[in-house]
């Protein structure tokens, strides 16, 4: 599992867009046999999304979910916060997601209810070679915790968290 050393790769945060498919990639490179399941959001995606021509030419068996809410999610939340909701170039509409990734050489899947869910991280594990399942979310969705700029981890925003 994640738990243990070496297991669990991050950018160190959400604001790293196009870090995940790659990295995902070279993680499962350096891991065969290994899952490797990359999170993440559709723009971060939209960046990357033709390295899943290299996952399927090299049958690397990556597990990709994204994060699909038509938007620049980080950005938007920022001008939301701090910007009184003044938003520019955040709306971003991705294609379909699924059917993108079958045109690139991995099975595409979505789920749009939360009763999904299970089922479908069940069958996106079981499946062999890449897979990227798109999880639709409400579009202004925020994510927390998050640190405002200059501002200190000890300062940081917990939203609805507590």
């Amino acid at each position: 599992g994640w738990r243990k050393p070496r297991q669990f790769v991050t950018s160190g945060g959400l604001g790293t867009m196009g870090f995940g498919l790659p990295a995902a990639i070279g993680a499962q490179f350096g891991n065969p046999g290994r899952t490797v399941v990359d999170i993440d959001g559709d723009g971060s995606f939209a960046m990357t999304m033709g390295e899943l021509v290299t996952a399927a030419q090299y049958d690397q068996p990556i597990k990709v979910v994204v994060i699909d809410n038509n938007y620049l999610g980080m950005v938007r939340q920022w001008q939301e916060m701090f910007y009184g909701k003044r938003y520019s170039a955040t709306h971003h509409p991705c294609p379909d997601i699924p059917k993108l990734a079958e045109a690139l050489g991995a099975k595409g899947m979505r789920i749009i209810q939360p009763d999904e869910v299970d089922d479908a991280i069940a069958e996106m594990l079981a499946s062999e070679g890449p897979v990227v399942l798109a999880a639709s979310v409400e579009p202004e969705e925020n994510v927390f915790p998050m640190v405002a700029a200059g501002k200190s981890l000890h300062e940081m925003d917990m939203g609805r968290l507590v």
